[in-house]
Order: structure tokens, then C-alpha cells, then sequence
């Protein structure tokens, strides 16, 4: 009996290696390793963007002295700047070309630096991208690249165009601010779509707005002055009103910038909207209390006024279009779950009774009791009652005993039925019957003689 009982569990052993090989070759089959992604084009953007930041230094471009602009390179300005010092500093510390005393001549030392610094930093994230081939970090390359050349560029024509001597292009900046743009244009609309075409709109009505507002006190600034004065508080001076409108000018043109490259953030994008219609209304009551004789200050602040209202109207649109969408995505993910639900279902142990899907015979009410059943043993009858003349060469290796249990067990269903485990064929072709009963031999075990299951791992042994 000792030999007949180690077999099935040597059995059970066999057949999990069996199943756990078959599971891991046709995992290798399946799960072939996806391709690297080499991302050729973001390394050699990166590159580009890389090496203007170093050659930028060299190239001739505009150096603000003053309110005027002389041809220089950018690594020589820096080399006069701190070698031979300079008598005008910002915040006492940083050295200047331009009086500090004044807001836009302050502006444009300030500019200076922040370009350097964007510069750096653009430099760092390129380098990053080169190496490592990500997106994201040519687009932060591409923002900072942008930004620094685009101020720098504005900056130069404001700061000449204060004094009414008309202001200069420094054409080299400008087109190379241009490039970078296109380029955060690009990586802007790869990442948000669609979305990305009215943040372009938004951030240009912001780019107008700040235009309309600089203009006021750069090219109207006597009567920007008269209307301050006329308001008669005496917290209140010019160099005060141009330093908080240039502060929120700068800072709203960084938000929005950033907005380009964003899904979310209409909540923020109306609070700047509300602020922008507050202080150009401010500027319309400049305007209208300094008496100019000249309307273009007028005409300036009811511009900026304008488009913030139109500002403010696109951004209600945009919130109006975002909530139809949502709820399309609600119901078709709540769908998707749906259908998830109904087409897999959780595997667990079948503890008896009906099987949903399977329909199962009519229970057969016996006319003898339990212990008359034990008293009568399965009469097998000879071979020739389970095979109907034909011959089946499992049952042909059983004894008579054997063939009772496998009776009662596997045809009669004495025992209870195994709707996991096919009809036995007598004669027929029963690879499935001997494959399933070992695959749910650990449900079925105690009611299967270990004898009988001797012989049965005998015979399947052999297919």
C-alpha cells in the first residue's frame, strides 16, 4: 500500500511542473521586449538648442547702454560689465548699464540678467535631453531658450523706444527667439492637442495686453503722469503704478507661457483675465483724468480693456465645451467596466450544486435507503455492459473491484457529479477525461481510491 499511495502525490508534483513550464514558455512567446525608443529627434533638437546657448555668447548682437544699443558680443559686455565695474547698480549690488533710478532702465538691467540665467538653465535641461533622449526636457530647454531671447529681444526695442527715438530690433535675437518658439509651439501641441490651439490664442491676447499697457507709459508717459497726479494720493507716484504694471506684465506672460503647455488651470487663467480688466479700467480713468489732448493713451487703455473682456468671454466658452466632454468620458468608462464585468469572471473553488450555463439532470429520488444501497455493490455485470461489444483498454486493466469504483465514481456518479471532468466514452476517445481529472485531482482526490488512481495515472502516462 505504501508504493500505491506515493504515486499520486509524485503525480501532483509532475503535473505542476508540467503546467508552471507551460506557463513560462508561453509567457516568453507573448511577452517579446519592446524595442527601446531612441528618440533621435528630441537629442538632436536638444544639440541645436545646446550650442546656440554657447554660441550666442560670440554673435554680434544688440548690448543696451543707457537708452541706446551698440553691436557687441554678449561674453564681452559681461567682461566689461564686472572688470572695469560701473557706477549705476541694481539693488546696490548687481552692476548696470542702464540708470537704476529709472523703472525702465532698471527693467532692462534686470532683463540682462534673467537672460544669462535663462540661458544656464536652458543649457542644463538641452544637455539632459541630449543624454537622455526625453521630451520633456527639450521642452523645458525650449521655454527657458525662448523666454530669455524673447524678453531680451522686447526689451532692447522698449528700453530705445523710451526716449521717442524710435526703438531698435536686435534681429539676430528675435529670429532666434522665433525658432524657439515654433519649436515649444511644436512639443506644446505634441503633448495637450487640441487644446494647445486656444492656450496660443490666450497667451497672444495676453502678449497684446501687455503690449497695450507698456506702450502707455513708454510712449504716452507725460500723460500717464499728468493722470497719476491728478488723482492726488500721495502714495501713489508714476515710478510706483509703471513698477506694479510691469510686475504683473512679466508675471502674467509667464503664466500664460506655461499655460500652453497645460490641460488644466481656466480657474487661474480667469482670476489674471479679471485682474487684467481691473487694471486696465484703472489705466481708462488715467487716461481720462490727465486730459491729454492726444487720444492714443485713451485709445491704448480701452484696447487692453477690450481684450480682456474678449479674454474673459473665450475662457467661459472653454469651460462651457470642457463639461460635455467629461461626461461622455464618465459614461464610457462606467460602459467599459460593464463590459469588463460580464466578459471575465473570478476563477474560485466549485464547492457543489448547480453551475450557472450547465444544465444538470434531474436528481433521481432512489426507492432503497443509504444502508441497503451500502449492502448492494455495484454489479459490473462483465465487460461487455460498460462497452457494448466494444473494446475499451482502460477498463480492460481494471478488476472487478476496480470497475465498481470506477463505476460508481465516473458513470454512475454515485458520489456526486464532477462538472469539471468530461463523460467517460466507453470505447471512445477519453484523452480529455484523463487530462482533467489531474488537473482538478486536488477538488476530487478524497473520493478517488488509490488504487483505482494507480491505474488511472498508469494508463495516462502512455498518451
Amino acid at each position: 500500500m505504501s508504493n500505491t499511495n506515493t504515486k499520486p502525490a509524485e503525480l501532483e508534483l509532475v503535473e505542476d511542473e508540467v503546467v508552471a513550464i507551460e506557463e513560462v514558455e508561453t509567457a516568453n512567446e507573448t511577452e517579446a521586449p519592446a524595442p527601446k525608443k531612441k528618440n533621435v529627434a528630441t537629442r538632436i533638437f536638444s544639440a541645436i538648442l545646446a550650442a546656440i546657448s554657447v554660441a550666442i555668447f560670440f554673435l554680434p548682437i544688440k548690448i543696451v547702454k543707457g537708452f541706446a544699443a551698440e553691436n557687441g558680443s554678449l561674453l564681452n559686455a559681461i567682461k566689461d560689465l564686472f572688470g572695469k565695474g560701473s557706477t549705476a547698480k541694481i539693488f546696490g549690488a548687481l552692476p548696470s548699464y542702464t540708470i537704476a533710478g529709472d523703472t525702465v532702465s532698471l527693467l532692462a538691467g534686470l532683463v540682462l540678467y534673467a537672460f544669462l540665467a535663462a540661458l544656464v538653465v536652458a543649457l542644463i535641461f538641452a544637455i539632459i535631453g541630449i543624454f537622455s533622449g526625453k521630451t520633456c526636457c527639450l521642452r523645458t530647454a525650449a521655454y527657458f531658450f525662448t523666454a530669455g531671447f524673447g524678453a531680451y529681444a522686447a526689451c532692447t526695442y522698449a528700453v530705445t523706444a523710451y526716449k521717442g527715438k524710435g526703438g531698435v530690433l536686435d534681429i539676430i535675437c528675435l529670429g532666434i527667439a522665433a525658432f524657439g518658439a515654433i519649436l515649444y509651439l511644436v512639443l506644446a501641441f505634441a503633448k495637450v492637442g487640441k487644446k494647445a490651439v486656444m492656450n496660443l490664442v490666450q497667451f497672444i491676447l495676453s502678449a497684446v495686453f501687455a503690449a497695450a499697457i507698456l506702450l502707455t507709459f513708454i510712449k504716452c508717459k507725460n500723460d500717464f503722469v499728468a493722470g497719476v497726479d491728478a488723482l492726488k494720493v500721495s502714495a501713489i507716484s508714476f515710478k510706483l503704478v509703471a513698477a506694479a504694471l510691469t510686475a504683473f506684465l512679466v508675471l502674467n506672460l509667464f503664466i500664460a507661457s506655461i499655460r500652453l503647455q497645460t490641460k488644466k488651470g481656466l480657474a487661474l487663467d480667469m482670476v489674471r483675465y479679471i485682474i487684467q480688466i481691473v487694471l486696465g479700467a484703472f489705466v481708462c480713468v488715467l487716461a481720462i483724468m490727465s486730459k491729454a489732448s492726444e487720444k492714443t493713451f485713451l485709445i491704448l487703455a480701452i484696447a487692453a480693456v477690450a481684450v480682456s473682456l474678449l479674454q474673459i468671454i473665450l475662457c467661459c466658452a472653454q469651460k462651457g465645451k470642457k463639461a460635455v466632454p467629461v461626461e461622455e468620458e464618465e459614461v464610457e468608462e462606467e460602459e467599459t467596466v460593464e463590459y469588463t464585468v460580464e466578459e471575465y469572471a473570478e476563477a474560485v473553488t466549485y464547492e457543489g450544486g448547480p453551475v450557472e450555463g450547465v444544465e444538470v439532470a434531474e436528481e433521481v429520488t432512489p426507492t432503497f435507503t443509504q444502508e441497503e444501497q451500502q449492502e448492494m455493490p455495484v454489479q459490473p455485470a462483465g465487460y461487455d455492459f460498460y462497452n457494448t461489444k466494444s473494446f475499451d483498454p482502460f477498463i480492460a486493466t481494471l478488476d472487478n473491484n476496480e470497475r465498481s469504483q470506477f463505476t460508481e465514481l465516473f458513470i454512475l456518479k454515485f458520489k456526486g457529479v464532477m462538472p469539471e471532468i468530461p463523460e467517460y466514452v466507453v470505447g471512445g476517445d477519453n484523452k480529455e477525461f484523463f487530462r482533467k481529472i489531474f488537473i482538478y485531482l486536488g477538488q476530487y482526490r478524497d473520493r478517488i481510491p488509490d488504487g483505482l488512481l494507480a491505474k488511472i495515472y498508469q494508463f495516462a502516462i502512455k498518451f
